[in-house]
């Protein structure tokens, strides 16, 4: 989506033409410069930098990496309402030898002060799996013919905000409501989110966000359920209030 392109702060090598979404591209290399032959010479990977501390900016990530093999692309991407960065960024190697042994050498170490996560990014789902989107029994999404869908946000890391997930929703259209459920007793959010929009604009949203991934986490999305209603391998309407209620 070029709307997610404009929220990130991207360095990259002038060789190469800016990657889509998060997904791996299996593109060009320049060579392994610091081991992983074998089959994985032409094979770009893309890395998950998590937990960064907010100071940390792209030139310090390719310095910390560079020294593993050659990097092909470094973003950080930043809210799109307050425009900080959002304590993660993406580090792409040329090799997956050299992102294998970035990941061995860089995971859970200390920079900036703060313990890093380093793994292998996924691929974005190509789309939500359908029948499961729908609402009632056996109809398509939005079988009701509801003008308003409120959709549900599974899978959200602990520390991800009603900002965020705003700024996750709002290129698709305007949003009614967003409600972060949290813990009655710790306080805490329990890691789903429900986002209210206009029935069209639910449904792209629907599509676009599911699988997409948010502060290091692949979301699912899909048509939340008032409670009561039947189906299978649903219940968010049982979820700590969830469903059409606030609790």
């Amino acid at each position: 989506m070029s709307e997610r392109s404009r929220s990130r702060s991207r360095s990259r090598s002038p060789e190469r033409s800016d990657p889509q979404g998060h997904g791996n591209d299996g593109g060009q290399s320049n060579g392994d410069t610091n081991g992983g032959g074998g089959g994985g010479g032409g094979e770009e990977v893309k890395l998950y930098i998590g937990n960064l501390d907010y100071g940390t900016d792209e030139q310090r990530l390719r310095d910390e990496f560079q020294s593993f093999g050659d990097v092909t692309d470094v973003f950080l991407p930043m809210d799109r309402v307050t425009n900080r960065p959002r304590g993660f960024g993406f580090v792409t190697f040329s090799t997956r030898g050299a992102a294998e042994k970035a990941i061995s050498k860089m995971d859970q170490i200390q920079l900036d002060g703060r313990t890093i996560r380093v793994n292998e990014s996924r691929p974005r789902v190509e789309g939500p799996p359908r029948g499961g989107s729908g609402g009632g029994a056996g109809g398509g999404f939005n079988s009701s013919g509801n003008s308003d869908v409120k959709l549900y946000v599974g899978n959200l890391a602990f520390d991800t905000t009603e900002d965020t997930v705003r700024s996750t929703f709002t290129p698709f259209g305007e949003i009614s409501d967003c409600f972060l459920p949290t813990d009655r007793d710790s306080g805490r959010p329990r890691g789903f989110a429900f986002v209210t929009m206009a029935a069209a604009d639910a449904e792209k949203a629907c599509t676009e966000v599911n699988g997409m991934e948010v502060d290091g986490r692949t979301l699912r999305v899909n048509e939340a359920q008032p409670k009561g209603a039947s189906r299978g391998g649903g219940g968010y309407g049982s979820a700590g209030g969830g469903g059409y209620d606030r609790g």
